[in-house]
């Protein structure tokens, strides 16, 4: 497979060189701080084990820093069997940090003497969260911000950015990635992302990812991973790769309980509690979120087309606000079987409800750019949704140490009902009444999901082998009507106009992992084997059935190389899925807004992803920068195409482009500058390459895109911390046109009170209200210009408090050698 040859195209070998020079560069400063008359030296040697399974984790970090100064004097990673050693440490005291994504941070105190050179930690393990609050030497607090090689990983609970807001508030925080003023969500550029919970699809969030985001709290959230180019472990849905929602569960003895609360301007309420009791066998949780949430929006459309011989144009405004209410519950437990062997279940229930008005008034001109007549279209649209989901999970490890299996399934169901009634008055220049249009859309839709899936690894030696089976079965009917409203408010259903919709998914599928280590080289290597079955059945008007069966193999590869304790390059390969959605297969006319048609392709064929990566991490005194470029070769490009209509109408719909290409470098940075100051800088540029044609015109377009991300953190006195984040994203292109530069400013402060058990939190969203989406759109008759805001500058203050069973603090530790190191904790 000619994977490197690929990414080192000459276009990109400059750039790769520039990134290995700069690398070299602090290699060759590194060194240089080790001179031939260095002191003389010690040893640090353990390992890292995972606190439930007692299984080695590989591939950690481990750093020592200077006690006096806090600085970073050599790191390593463990290997597959979790073991660490670090040489040529001169003697004095030092901090030791283990750390792993997903892992609470363990650290160490020790001394090495000319007595005692070799410090041996023994087995340390690593939990998953809900340390005590005053359990341990040294506070294990995470980074808000941790990289890794394959994955970046946001850790909620000391953001700022957490108190008051959504999952999609949170986004907004994560390097690379862009919400846009619907709440769509895209990563590097594609909007094509797969979002996982706790690790799993799920039902809650899987067909309607923007209203789950919308409504989640972000106090129910612990961390936010974001996967560019995963596993064949991993479903291949998601071209630009995958983002996991992890959900909080403490996992600390005794009874555990964290109340959240805020507020915002123009009413907007949120609150959480989260309770977790653990004692013996059993570890059950239980929680409750609400949300209330208004917010207004606005924008202007601005259209110029050609009808026959003359010009026409028109200008629409848009005036609106939006309602959202939300209540959602969670009760679960893990039982402990035996001493390898747990079981789990758990179910969450999410209840919604909420209404979006808007007045929309459209301006008609002449040829003479004279006023012919004006149309004001009231908007009202209520809706209610109900979810739910239950899943049961077992775990077991076997007698033989390294092997594993769990089995688990999972049942999610959704009912969401929404009627938009349309109340439209038409007048001319003179504001005389010409017509009027009273108008209803009810619809009811209803999807069920099945999950079931077993895994099972194995470790051998260096080595790990990892196989399963995953079948995911879903059923989506949406019933969506229209029609008139009678003057007696009676609705008189127009069967040309309404139908009823059935898509099925049933998708079946087996993958094979093999990867370990050899000397300073790590490798995996897998295959996906996947059958799909797909069914859309259009029952009303008429009766139209389409069939999509498909076989498709995922492989992945996954190649790294560790120059040195602080120096690792990786490269990688996957190849990816982007399956259409139900909405986009449906051909029925959407006519919500007379202007601007919608409807779907049944037809469209599920677009495929070669991703490559190339990335270089280093590790440096003030922190840690992770570089790399990518190339993304795909083929049946799903893209939103539009038309023209008679009377400049333009109708969009989902199409099969030839294929696309990007090409693209990013940079990702954390940075400690001073003892109390975290930065993290991240800078995303990529070419897009689009290929197509649409009824014998041509779609082919291409440009550059720009973004970057700024987060700053401070820690001011009295507790205070102060976080910022800038964002920024330039022009870029799109089929049929370009989308223009955004910007935006998030401030926030967090005093922590109580011993550290509650915080008192601040923080102002978009603090210039410059949060504008703006686009044009060139057709060959037809030139569109729009802005969209929706209410973006928003302060909130909140409350947090913990209540966790405490613990007398240990004080001191082992600071000698011998193999005691790790019975201290």
């Amino acid at each position: 497979m000619k994977i490197f040859p690929l990414i080192l195209a000459p276009h990109l070998r400059q750039r790769l060189l520039l990134m290995l020079l700069f690398v070299l560069g602090f290699n060759i400063t590194s060194s240089a701080q080790r001179g031939p008359n260095a002191p003389k030296s010690g040893k640090i040697s353990g390992q890292l084990i995972d606190e439930a399974t007692t299984e080695p984790i590989g591939f950690a970090n481990v750093i020592v820093y200077t006690v006096t100064t806090d600085s970073m004097v050599s790191g390593t990673t463990t290997d597959f069997d979790g073991k660490f050693a670090l040489d040529n440490i001169p003697l004095g005291d030092y901090r030791l940090e283990m750390s792993f994504i997903g892992y609470d941070t363990e650290n160490r105190e020790l001394e090495l003497t000319e007595a005692e050179r070799f410090f041996k930690t023994g087995k340390v393990s690593l939990g998953t969260g809900g340390q005590d609050l005053e359990e341990v030497v040294v506070t294990a607090e995470r980074a808000v911000m941790e990289l890794g090689l394959d994955r970046k990983v946001f850790n909620v609970e000391k953001s700022v950015a957490a108190a008051g807001g959504s999952a999609e508030d949170l986004l907004r925080q994560l390097p690379s990635i862009n919400v846009d003023v619907e709440g769509n969500v895209s990563l590097r550029g594609s909007g094509n992302v797969r979002f996982l919970i706790n690790g799993r699809p799920s039902g809650l969030v899987g067909s309607d990812p923007v209203t789950y985001l919308k409504s989640l709290s972000s106090t129910a959230i612990e961390r936010i991973e974001v996967i560019t180019n995963p596993g064949a472990a991993f479903d291949p849905d998601g071209t630009a790769g995958l983002i996991n929602i992890v959900l909080k569960k403490k996992r600390a003895d005794g009874f555990n309980a964290t109340l959240n609360a805020n507020v915002g301007t123009n009413n907007k309420f949120d609150g959480s509690l989260d309770l977790n009791w653990r004692k013996g066998k059993f570890n059950t949780f239980a929680g409750i979120s609400g949300r209330y949430d208004e917010r207004f929006f606005q924008g202007f459309r601005d259209q110029t087309g050609i009808s026959g011989d003359s010009t026409f144009s028109r200008f629409f405004t848009f005036d609106g606000d939006r309602l959202r209410k939300s209540t959602s519950y969670r009760l679960g437990t893990e039982y402990a079987l035996t001493k390898r062997s747990t079981l789990g279940l758990q179910g969450n229930l999410q209840l919604q409800e909420g209404e979006s008005s808007n007045d929309r008034v459209t301006q008609f001109f002449d040829s003479e750019s004279q006023l012919a007549r004006t149309s004001t279209r009231l908007e009202r649209e209520p809706s209610d949704e109900n979810e739910y989901e239950v899943r049961a999970d077992y775990n077991t490890t076997f007698k033989k140490e390294g092997r594993q299996l769990s089995v688990g399934i999972q049942y999610s169901g959704e009912i969401e009902n929404e009627t938009e009634n349309y109340d439209e008055t038409i007048v001319d220049n003179l504001e005389n009444f010409l017509e009027g249009f009273l108008q209803s859309a009810p619809s009811e839709e209803t999807e069920n999901l099945l999950l079931g899936q077993l895994d099972y690894s194995q470790q051998m030696g260096d080595f790990k082998f990892e196989t399963g089976w995953r079948s995911t079965l879903t059923d989506l009917t949406t019933d969506a009507a229209f029609g008139n409203v009678s003057g007696t408010g009676e609705f008189l259903k127009i069967d040309s106009l309404s139908n009823v919709f059935n898509y099925k998914e049933d998708i079946h599928a087996v993958y094979a992992t093999f990867g370990g280590t050899i000397d300073k080289i790590t490798f995996s290597a897998g295959l996906r084997a996947e059958q799909a079955y797909t069914t859309s059945t259009l029952t009303e008007p008429k009766f139209e059935e389409f069939n999509n069966d498909y076989f498709k193999v995922y492989p992945s590869v996954f190649v790294g190389y560790a120059f040195d304790d602080n120096t690792t390059l990786q490269g990688s390969y996957g190849r990816r899925v982007n399956r259409p959605r139900a909405w986009a297969l449906n051909p029925f006319v959407d006519r919500g807004d007379p202007f601007n048609l919608r409807k779907g392709e049944p037809f469209l064929l599920p677009e495929i992803i070669n991703s490559f990566e190339l990335n270089v991490q280093q590790r440096y005194k003030l922190g840690t920068i992770t570089g790399g470029i990518y190339f993304r070769q795909l083929k049946d490009l799903i893209s939103r195409v539009s038309e023209e209509l008679p009377g400049g109408v333009t109708q969009s719909t989902r199409a099969n482009l030839d294929r696309g290409r990007d090409y693209g470098i990013e940079i990702i940075s954390t940075m400690r500058p001073v003892k109390d100051m975290d930065l993290t800088l991240s800078l995303n540029g990529y070419k897009s390459e689009i290929i197509g044609r649409s009824d014998d015109s041509s779609l082919d377009a291409d440009g550059y895109l720009f973004s970057g991300n700024l987060q700053a953190g401070y820690k001011l006195p009295w507790d205070i911390n102060v976080q910022a984040t800038y964002f920024y994203r330039s022009p870029g292109v799109r089929p049929q046109g370009r989308i223009r530069t955004i910007q935006s400013l998030d401030l926030g402060f967090r005093k922590d009170i109580l011993e550290g058990r509650g915080a008192i939190t601040a923080r102002v969203t978009d603090v210039f209200n410059t949060r504008r989406y703006r686009f044009d759109t060139e057709l060959t008759t037809l030139q569109t210009t729009s802005e969209f805001q929706r209410e973006s500058r928003i302060a909130y203050v909140g409350f947090q408090y913990s209540l966790q069973k405490l613990k007398p603090q240990r004080r001191g530790g082992s600071r000698g050698g011998g193999g005691g190191g790790g019975d201290d904790f």
